[in-house]
């Protein structure tokens, strides 16, 4: 049957009778629903079209309609894609392929962005101004510029991913907050040996946070490295995706296959996460010694890069040793007044001196502060 147009208004006419056209975008593309104008009279038709205009924006949210000519069984509704089916899809396909802490904070970022926005929202509808009153939402909770950084940058992953895959029109533009640049924050020889001589700390985290600090890996990279002679192999699967290699001596050596063993058939084996209960005994350690708030488990990898320019490790070689993907991150140490830095590191200093007058350089990660022969052991 060849169907009756009226495409000013927007009707066409099937089977005897009328139907309007609201037009939206899903999923990237353009779509149409036909609403049933329930009558056979162009003239009802019209002013029924009418009806439907004043609520098309609602309608195009999804929001569901019961028009006094249709039943409750027939109503008029579009299902948009919603920020909720965005961040449920975005979740599931990274859950798995990152670290656990990773999805913890993606969640808590876009959590807050489904409390703010409402999570029927539609995603491809989410403006500019919406993500800078979300950064302003934010920012009155009492959060850090840098958490709000953070869940920022997690929005703008997810908003960069779907319009990759067609379905957002236009990424929000999203503007970080201006954090004012610190200095890395370290542990010094004096707070380190501290920590030595508690009497409660067992000896096995004493040569655990030694070894992180004398090695500069991240927390969870001895988890997934292997050793191979006299070198740790460390896969691309770590933070930066940068796969390395580092040279230890034999001492280093001892300590990396001991926390294997702790962290495969050990204590450490059944442990939910073994990772953070090294990270919580090494922040208690901290606490115990009345050491500054602001300093925590990274603090040693840290204090591992402070240690190595102070020795004379240039920028590059630095970068790396410490696996990162960029020398701009590593350049973060390279503005540190490295000789006011050596005062805190006189172990080191003196060591260096030593070297230097019987003409000797050593580019093996080796234990460098004086310890009770007991905790090498």
């Amino acid at each position: 049957m060849k169907r009756k147009k009226a495409k000013a208004d927007n009707l066409t006419k099937r089977r005897e009778k009328w139907y309007v056209r609201v037009y939206y975008r899903q999923n990237g593309k353009n779509k149409e629903k036909l609403i049933p104008l329930r009558t056979s009279s162009k003239v009802t038709a019209r002013a029924r079209a009418l009806e439907v205009r004043k609520v098309e924006p609602d309608i195009k949210q999804g929001i569901e309609f019961d028009f006094p000519w249709l039943t409750k069984e027939v109503r008029t509704k579009v299902r948009p894609f919603s920020i909720q089916d965005a961040v449920n899809q975005w979740i599931a396909k990274r859950e798995g392929k990152l670290a656990k802490k990773t999805i913890g904070m993606n969640k808590e970022g876009l959590n807050y962005f489904l409390k703010f926005i409402g999570d029927a929202h539609p995603l491809e509808t989410i403006t500019t101004e919406q993500v800078e009153s979300f950064t302003d939402w934010l920012d009155n909770r009492g959060l850090s510029k840098t958490t709000i950084n953070i869940h920022l940058r997690t929005l703008k992953t997810m908003f960069r991913y779907y319009d990759k895959i067609d379905k957002l029109n236009k990424v929000p533009h999203i503007v970080q907050l201006s954090v004012p640049k610190t200095e890395p924050i370290y542990i010094t020889d004096n707070e380190f040996q501290a920590i030595i001589e508690l009497d409660w700390l067992d000896d096995f985290y004493k040569r655990v946070f030694l070894f992180y600090r004398e090695t500069g890996m991240r927390l969870n990279e001895p988890m997934m490295s292997l050793l191979n002679g006299n070198w740790i192999d460390i896969p691309n699967t770590s933070k930066s995706k940068v796969g390395r290699n580092i040279e230890l001596d034999k001492s280093m050596q001892s300590i990396f296959n001991e926390l294997k063993e702790w962290l495969n058939t050990g204590y450490g084996s059944t442990l939910k996460t073994p990772d953070d209960h090294i990270s919580k005994m090494f922040k208690k350690s901290l606490r115990c010694i009345g050491a500054d708030e602001r300093k925590h488990f990274h603090s040693l990898r840290h204090t591992f890069a402070v240690r190595r320019l102070i020795l004379g490790t240039s920028i590059y070689d630095l970068k790396l040793l410490m696996g990162h993907s960029s020398v701009i991150t590593t350049e973060v140490y390279s503005n540190m007044n490295l000789k006011r830095v050596a005062q805190d590191f006189p172990t080191i200093v003196s060591s260096f001196i030593n070297e230097e007058k019987n003409g000797k350089t050593n580019t093996l990660i080796t234990n460098t502060t004086t310890l009770p022969m007991t905790y090498m052991s």
